[in-house]
């Protein structure tokens, strides 16, 4: 039980799936292992957007920028190699984040929330300005290697007994790496480079054609459904990772939905809609992974999850708003799975 749950740290409230705490996300964050959340899923303040203290806490973008630079290097940090970082931001300063964070994770989407029951009232609005009906989510891939295949094929402690089988294998034959590449092709390059980062395994066709060459008497050549097998399983583990999509649901870039109904609404002021959360965490993460809402408020990302079979860990300094994520969630945990 609790086995998803960084260690060490003191939380206010914990049960089978949830953990949340009352804090700076910053001091919290920090106690967590490197690679140790599925996914973060936030709404971190947007800067001078909200008549509210937290949103007016920095003098100058610049501060504001420097402030999240350091958190989302937290980000980084707890993220694991085939994690997801979707961050809200508001349309004013959205550029300025993604430049920042486009230099630590890979950008999948830059996708645009359109609010269809948003509509302003016109004489409230400056005509030096359009209506806002949107807002942005960025959408990340922890690494460079979304589902995490790519490093596992470049680091040489991973597919040991492979590389060692095909290394006894030249030795048998005899011959150097060129001298076999000379006999059977360029296809047989690689299951060769037993040494290298470049290191894979060869086709049933170039594997048939290297049995060919004759070998040693000492030397057993394994069946290459044998090898495949043993291949396969490492490989296997990682594409269970591919980052899933929600067949059931809209995935395009353009999300369309109302802002927060009357039953979904809060004493905060920045509520995001249940739907819209359920939305983006079924995107992100599969049942049972790990969801991290570093801003939690009033914890709507945390029933999402609830409701959905996530882990969820959230923290949020305001007691006020705390207090309500807390009862939300234990609301919600009495409550049947959606999925």
């Amino acid at each position: 039980m609790n086995d998803w749950l960084p260690k060490n740290i003191d939380w206010y409230y914990r049960e089978e799936n949830v953990a949340i705490a009352c804090g700076d996300c910053l001091e919290v964050m920090r106690g967590f292992p490197d690679k140790s959340v599925d996914a973060v899923i936030t709404d971190p303040p947007y800067f001078r957007i909200v008549d509210a203290q937290w949103d007016k806490q920095w003098k100058t973008l610049d501060e504001y920028l420097a402030w999240l630079d350091v958190v989302s290097d937290e980000w980084k940090r707890i993220l694991k190699d085939n994690g997801s970082l979707m961050i809200f931001a508001d349309d004013m300063v959205s550029a300025y984040v993604q430049v920042l964070i486009d230099k630590k994770l890979l950008l999948l989407n830059n996708i645009v929330w359109y609010k269809t029951n948003n509509l302003p009232i016109k004489a409230t609005w400056s005509y030096r300005k359009f209506a806002p009906m949107t807002e942005r989510i960025l959408f990340y891939s922890a690494q460079y290697d979304p589902t995490g295949w790519e490093t596992v094929k470049l680091d040489m402690n991973n597919f040991v007994p492979l590389r060692e089988y095909f290394r006894e294998y030249q030795d048998a034959m005899g011959l150097s790496k060129a001298e076999i590449v000379k006999r059977v092709g360029q296809k047989a390059d690689h299951c060769f480079r037993w040494g290298s980062t470049q290191w894979d395994l060869p086709t049933p066709e170039t594997y048939a054609e290297l049995a060919k060459i004759p070998t040693n008497h000492e030397f057993v050549r394994r069946e290459y459904e044998d090898l495949r097998r043993e291949y396969e399983d490492l490989r296997r583990e990682y594409e269970d990772l591919r980052r899933p999509f929600n067949a059931d649901g809209e995935t395009l870039d353009v999300i369309t939905g109302p802002i927060v109904s009357a039953k979904d609404n809060t004493a905060h002021p920045t509520t995001k809609p249940l739907w819209l959360m359920q939305r983006l965490v079924t995107v992100s993460t599969n049942p049972d992974m790990t969801v991290l809402d570093c801003f939690m408020g009033s914890g709507t990302t945390g029933v999402a999850c609830v409701q959905t079979g996530r882990n969820f860990i959230g923290i949020e300094i305001d007691p006020t708003y705390f207090a309500i994520a807390e009862r939300r969630i234990a609301e919600a945990q009495k409550q049947p799975r959606l999925i």
